[in-house]
């Protein structure tokens, strides 16, 4: 998290880590400094609140320039904040890819997998057009 954070990418600010090893498992805490007045994609689908789709789709595509695969991209850790921008949040499991662009689609995938269900399959086909047109145009 805290090379993300370095990079500039769009996450939250790591305040303090922590990994208790035992054995071959392992126990990692992470503290983040919090995201003024935040609200994940999902919340605001359940609100029916407006969500800049564009903007979702330039995030992601930041994070998969800079060769970060998000083991868990939902609508629930992809985060707005009260000005708009975009962070992305929970990359536990996740890692650095690089070379073939497979798991950049699978991402994706996951992600419309995701918005699918919250929205029982009823995603406005402008709106998920409008997130691969900013993940297209690049972050």
């Amino acid at each position: 998290m805290y090379e993300l954070y370095k990079d500039d990418l769009p996450v939250p600010q790591p305040l303090a880590a922590r990994v208790v090893r035992s054995g071959l498992l392992y126990r990692g805490d992470l503290i983040t400094r919090r995201i003024p007045k935040a609200r994940s994609i999902a919340e605001l689908l359940s609100v029916a609140a407006p969500v800049p789709w564009d903007a979702v789709g330039r995030c992601v595509r930041r994070f998969h320039d800079a060769g970060v695969w998000h083991a868990d991209l939902n609508a629930h850790n992809v985060l707005l904040d009260a000005e708009g921008r975009v962070h992305l949040v929970d990359f536990d499991r996740s890692g650095h890819r690089s070379g073939a662009t497979g798991w950049k689609q699978a991402n994706l995938t996951r992600l419309r997998r995701s918005l699918d269900k919250l929205t029982q399959g009823r995603l406005e086909a402008a709106a998920w057009s409008s997130l691969l047109d900013g993940y297209r145009a690049g972050g």
